[in-house]
């Protein structure tokens, strides 16, 4: 990572055509790594929100429900598998 989060997040974005994409719920559920735990949501309607989810069927709000929603466990897969997310929002 850069170390500039927009230029990294724009980047993200650019690079989600190589990874797996699934239609479920009525969201679009993405994820880069098959073994990545965490799904990233996509919200086109909405502005400024990041979504994610552990099983597609829960969906969260990083702005609103990190870290106090999420369950330990999820909070250290949060934390592994986005660590630059996760300095946002520290416990």
């Amino acid at each position: 990572m850069s170390g500039n989060l927009l230029k990294d997040l724009e980047k993200m974005s650019q690079e989600k055509d190589t990874g797996i994409w699934i239609h479920e719920n009525g969201h679009d559920f993405y994820k880069a790594d098959p073994q990545l735990k965490i799904w990233d949501v996509e919200a086109p309607d909405e502005v400024g929100v990041m979504l994610f989810s552990f099983d597609k069927k829960h969906i969260f709000n990083f702005f609103q429900d990190f870290p106090a929603k999420l369950t330990p466990e999820q909070v250290e897969i949060f934390r592994k598998e986005k660590p630059e997310l996760a300095a946002l929002r520290p416990a």
